[in-house]
């Protein structure tokens, strides 16, 4: 049996609630990459408890997350629950009318998490610009590799 995390299906049910809750704005797949993240590591942007632990060197998970969050758009365009358009600045993606009702009908703990960090992540860096969001992001990131060395000190492995 495959990992159910991060799997197509549940990075796609992520990336629906952002959609869900930006709605009626459209999102591009670098935005779409940035909030995912954002949404599973909040406490990193002085925002609710994570969803995921915080584990050293993070920022690599941001490598393999574009194709992640492909793979669910395409899940839930299938299922009809997210729109893809062309825009001047490239291909967008957005929830539907159909969207809110079906996230409504999800009622484990994970997520009504899931669905509060993703109204936080759209709240706080939803509108802030590109490059706002992705120097943001680098300063957050900066942090991960010094984590990792106190880690790497405090077991005897030096680097």
């Amino acid at each position: 049996m495959s990992n159910p995390l991060n799997s197509p299906l549940e990075v796609g049910m992520r990336v629906l609630m952002i959609l869900a809750e930006a709605f009626p704005a459209h999102l591009d797949i670098n935005r779409l990459v940035l909030l995912d993240h954002g949404l599973l590591h909040s406490a990193d942007l002085n925002g609710p408890e994570s969803l995921h632990p915080p584990i050293p060197i993070r920022v690599g998970e941001l490598g393999v997350k574009r194709q992640h969050i492909e793979d669910g758009l395409h899940i839930m365009i299938r299922a009809g629950l997210v729109e893809m358009s062309a825009a001047d600045s490239g291909i967008e993606f957005s929830a539907n009318e159909t969207s809110e009702s079906f996230l409504n009908l999800l009622e484990s703990d994970y997520a009504h998490a899931l669905h509060d960090r993703a109204r936080w992540v759209v709240e706080e860096l939803g509108t802030v610009d590109d490059a706002s969001l992705r120097e943001l992001m680098r300063v957050i990131s900066s942090h991960w590799s010094e984590e990792f060395e106190v880690m790497q000190h405090e077991s005897g492995n030096e680097i």
